[in-house]
């Protein structure tokens, strides 16, 4: 039984290469592909106040978004409508009920706002991150819908970097460039002053830097392990979040691939930092593995 993919859409054209990438990385992985569209229903815009007189009006007006959204999607090229589940609700919960349902091994996603002013991850792909746990393709509002070509993977010394990588090698078999990115946090950054410290028994320096060599000896065998290039494992100092956005800009990557609940030895890649943080920053796609 081949896996499946869900992918929440919005009758926008943004929404359209959500689609779009959705439906090239089915087709490239060999998954099947369903769809979902969720209408808020309008009361819930103003749970304040009471619509009980304007009961029939808030109903057709639901009934006539339904009804609109399905024509917006039987034009889209390529959209199979016989995939597409449009329902009323709470986007979150359905999204999610939607891929309990389907066994989603993956849902795809877009991050919206392009402003500068407000930050790229919206609340409903926040709440279907803190409520499933398959993985996540966020899509940028400027995403290029062809395959990916330059691929930076996150990873930390945890357990589960081998996961992440095995994850990630399957986007990487045609990507002209991959760069694997573990970040160290300075230990100035974690102990303002050295008087913190004095119990341990090597210096900052002595301690960053063995940490730098393990983080290298045990990232270059996990890439190894997972068939991606061994000289493609890179090295940072800093906020993890500031590094892998920074590592993604320089290497134009469209895409970054990161693990979303793994506890390292020198950095943690939680939701609610690093991987929220990238999100909230990205320049490109990024794919949320758990």
């Amino acid at each position: 039984m081949k896996e499946s993919i869900l992918a929440a859409l919005e009758p926008t054209d943004e929404s359209v290469n959500v689609f779009n990438v959705a439906n090239r990385v089915a087709q490239t992985h060999e998954h099947s592909l369903d769809l979902i569209n969720v209408v808020r229903p309008v009361v819930a815009h103003y749970p304040d106040v009471s619509f009980a007189h304007l009961a029939d009006s808030a109903y057709a007006w639901q009934r006539e978004v339904v009804r609109g959204n399905k024509e917006f999607f039987a034009q889209v090229p390529g959209l199979d409508t016989s995939r597409l589940n449009v329902v009323e609700g709470n986007p979150v919960h359905e999204i999610v009920q939607a891929i309990e349902k389907t066994n989603a091994a993956m849902a795809v996603m877009g991050v919206h706002n392009r402003s500068g002013l407000q930050k790229l991850l919206g609340s409903t792909t926040l709440g279907v991150l803190n409520s499933t746990d398959c993985d996540l393709l966020a899509v940028h509002p400027d995403s290029n819908a062809n395959d990916y070509r330059r691929i930076v993977v996150a990873v930390d010394t945890s357990s589960t970097a081998g996961a992440v990588l095995s994850k990630a090698a399957k986007f990487a078999s045609g990507a002209q460039h991959v760069e694997i990115v573990s970040v160290i946090i300075p230990l100035a950054h974690l102990y303002p002053t050295p008087y913190t410290a004095t119990a341990t028994a090597f210096s900052f320096t002595e301690f960053g830097d063995f940490a730098e060599k393990r983080t290298q000896e045990i990232v270059t065998e996990a890439a190894a392990k997972a068939g991606l290039p061994t000289e493609a494992v890179t090295i940072r100092t800093g906020d993890p979040r500031d590094e892998i956005v920074a590592a993604a800009k320089e290497g134009k990557a469209d895409l970054i691939v990161i693990g979303s609940d793994s506890k390292g030895l020198i950095s943690r890649m939680l939701l609610g930092s690093t991987a929220r943080g990238i999100l909230d920053r990205t320049p490109c796609d990024v794919l949320v593995c758990r």
